[in-house]
C-alpha cells in the first residue's frame, strides 16, 4: 500500500493495520534469540531458584534431624526402664535386644545421611577452553571464589573492566549447572533420609507400643506362669556409685545400703540420703545384727565381715571368713565368693545364712554368737548347706521376719527364690532391673532391690502380697532332685 493508499484509508482500516502490525511483531519477538542483557537476567533468575533449594534442602535435613532427635529420646526412654524387658518371657528379650539393636544400626546410617544432605558441596566445573575463536564466548572466572583467589586484586579488577556480556552470561551458565549438580546430591542424600525417618518411625512405634503393652498389664500380670510383681519406683540416688547389698534396721528406722566402692549410705524410709560414710572393703552385703543393733558388713575381696556401729558411726571389728570351710570345699572362683549376708536371731545367738555367687552357688547356715565368735568363722559353725541348682549367681540373701521366709537372689536369671529356713525351696518370681545385687523386705510389705548396673534402688510396692501369693499351697513346687538340702 502506497502513501497515498494509506492517507485515504478510514479510522477504521488504521486501526486494523495497526493490531495487524503489532501482532505480527509479537509473534516475531516470541521467536527471536534472546539478546545479551535477556540472557543475564535469565540465568541470574534460575542461579537465584538453585540457591532457595540449597537453602530449602538444608532446612529440610535440620527438621528431620530436630524429628529423628525426639523420637530417640522417647526410645531412650523406654530403653532405660530396663523393668519393662525384664518383665517379658525369657524367649523373647533376645529378640528385644536384636530389634533395638537394629533401630540403633538405622538410626546410625540415617543420620550419616543427614550429615551427607547437610555436608558443604563444591561442584567446579573445568570448561574447555577453545582458543582464540572462541575466547568472546569462554568463562573467566570472575564469580566463583576460588577463581577469584587465583588473581590479585588489580588483575581482578582490570578482568571485570574487560569481561564481555557473552563470557559473564556463560560464566553464570556454568554456575547454574554446577549448583544444579549440588542440588541432585542433596536431594538424594535427603530422599534416603526422609526414608529412614520413615522406618525409624515406624520401628519407633513398635517399641513403644510394647512398652505400653507390658505397661498397661504389669499388676497383677502372669510371666510364665508366676504371680508379677507391680511395675518399680526407680531411686535414682542412693548414695552409693554402685549398689550392692540393703537391709532395713527396725530399731533406727532407716534404711543401710552398701556400695562396692567401699561407701555405706543410710537413707530415710522414703529412700533420701541422709548421710554416707566410707569403709574400707569391696563390700557386697549387710545385715543387721539384732541382739547388739550392730550391722554386719559383707566385703568380698577379703571374706570378712565388718561389725559396723550404725550410731556412733564407726568400725568395731572384723571377722575372717574360712571360705572353704564354709563352703565345705576349695571355691572353684577365687574371684566369685560370699556376696549375700542375713542373720536371724534365735535363742543361743542366732544363725547367719552366707550367699556364695557361684562355684558352688549355695547358701550357707552357721550359727552365729556375736558376744563369743573368735576371729575367723569356719567349718565347725556351719550347720547346713543349700545348693541352689539351676540358677546361678547368687548375689544377696535377707530374711523376711514378716514372712519367715528367707529370700535369696539368683541374678543370672533375674529370680527372688524364696526358701524356707530350713532350706526348702518354696517358688520363685522374676524381678524387674539389670543386675540385682541386693534384696530386703520393708515392714510396709515392698520390696527393695539394689541394682549395681543402673546405679539405682528400685522399689516394688505390695511385693509382700505377691510372694505369699506364690506361697500358697497350690503354687509350692516339689523338691527337685537338682535342689537336695545338705546337712
Amino acid at each position: 500500500m502506497d502513501q497515498y493508499d494509506r492517507d485515504e484509508e478510514g479510522p477504521e482500516a488504521k486501526a486494523e493495520r495497526k493490531a495487524l502490525k503489532k501482532r505480527d511483531k509479537a509473534r516475531e519477538d516470541a521467536h527471536r534469540p534472546l539478546d545479551s542483557w535477556e540472557r543475564y537476567r535469565a540465568l541470574t533468575d534460575v542461579l537465584d531458584d538453585a540457591m532457595e533449594l540449597v537453602d530449602l534442602a538444608d532446612h529440610k535435613a535440620r527438621f528431620a534431624i530436630v524429628i529423628m532427635a525426639a523420637l530417640n529420646v522417647a526410645i531412650f526412654f523406654v530403653a532405660t526402664r530396663t523393668d519393662l524387658a525384664s518383665r517379658l518371657p525369657a524367649r523373647w528379650q533376645p529378640w528385644l535386644a536384636l530389634y533395638f539393636l537394629a533401630y540403633v544400626l538405622v538410626a546410625l546410617y540415617f543420620f550419616l545421611q543427614a550429615i551427607e544432605s547437610l555436608r558443604p558441596r563444591k561442584n567446579q566445573p573445568r570448561v574447555r577452553y577453545f582458543g582464540e575463536a572462541g575466547l568472546e564466548e569462554h568463562p573467566l572466572g570472575l564469580r566463583f571464589y576460588e577463581d577469584i583467589l587465583t588473581r590479585d586484586l588489580e588483575a581482578y579488577r582490570r578482568a571485570w573492566r574487560e569481561i564481555r556480556i557473552g563470557q559473564l552470561n556463560n560464566e553464570v551458565a556454568v554456575q547454574a549447572h554446577a549448583l544444579a549438580e549440588i542440588n541432585r546430591a542433596k536431594y538424594r542424600a535427603l530422599g534416603r533420609l526422609y526414608v529412614g525417618l520413615q522406618v525409624m518411625t515406624l520401628m519407633g512405634v513398635g517399641l513403644v507400643g510394647l512398652a505400653g503393652v507390658v505397661t498397661l498389664a504389669a499388676p497383677g500380670a502372669v510371666i510364665e506362669g508366676k504371680p508379677a510383681l507391680a511395675m518399680p519406683h526407680v531411686i535414682r540416688t542412693p548414695g552409693v556409685a554402685e549398689p550392692s547389698g540393703l537391709v532395713f534396721h527396725p530399731t533406727l528406722e532407716k534404711w543401710f545400703l552398701v556400695g562396692d566402692e567401699g561407701s555405706l549410705a543410710e537413707l530415710d524410709a522414703d529412700g533420701s540420703v541422709a548421710r554416707v560414710d566410707a569403709v574400707r572393703g569391696n563390700l557386697e552385703g549387710i545385715t543387721v545384727h539384732g541382739p547388739s543393733g550392730s550391722l554386719l558388713l559383707l566385703a568380698e575381696g577379703t571374706s570378712e565381715l565388718i561389725v559396723w556401729d550404725p550410731v556412733a558411726r564407726k568400725e568395731g571389728r572384723r571377722i575372717r571368713l574360712d571360705r572353704p570351710g564354709l563352703l565345705g570345699r576349695a571355691p572353684g572362683d577365687v574371684g566369685n565368693g560370699f556376696e549375700g549376708v542375713a542373720f536371724v536371731e534365735q535363742a543361743a545367738g542366732g544363725t547367719l545364712y552366707l550367699a556364695h555367687q557361684r562355684a558352688p552357688a549355695l547358701v550357707v547356715a552357721a550359727r552365729f554368737d556375736l558376744s563369743t565368735i573368735g576371729d575367723t568363722l569356719g567349718a565347725e559353725a556351719v550347720t547346713a548347706r543349700w545348693p541352689v541348682g539351676g540358677r546361678g549367681d547368687l548375689t544377696d540373701v535377707s530374711w523376711s521376719s514378716e514372712m519367715g521366709r528367707l529370700l535369696v537372689l539368683a541374678d543370672k536369671k533375674d529370680r527372688l527364690v524364696v526358701m524356707s529356713a530350713e532350706g526348702r525351696l518354696l517358688g520363685e518370681v522374676k524381678l524387674p532391673g539389670r543386675q540385682q545385687e541386693g534384696v530386703a523386705l520393708a515392714p510396709d510389705g515392698s520390696l527393695w532391690i539394689a541394682d549395681d548396673q543402673d546405679k539405682c534402688v528400685l522399689k516394688i510396692d505390695g511385693a509382700q502380697a505377691v510372694l505369699e501369693k506364690l506361697l500358697a499351697p497350690e503354687a509350692v513346687p516339689q523338691r527337685s532332685s537338682a535342689d537336695p538340702l545338705v546337712g
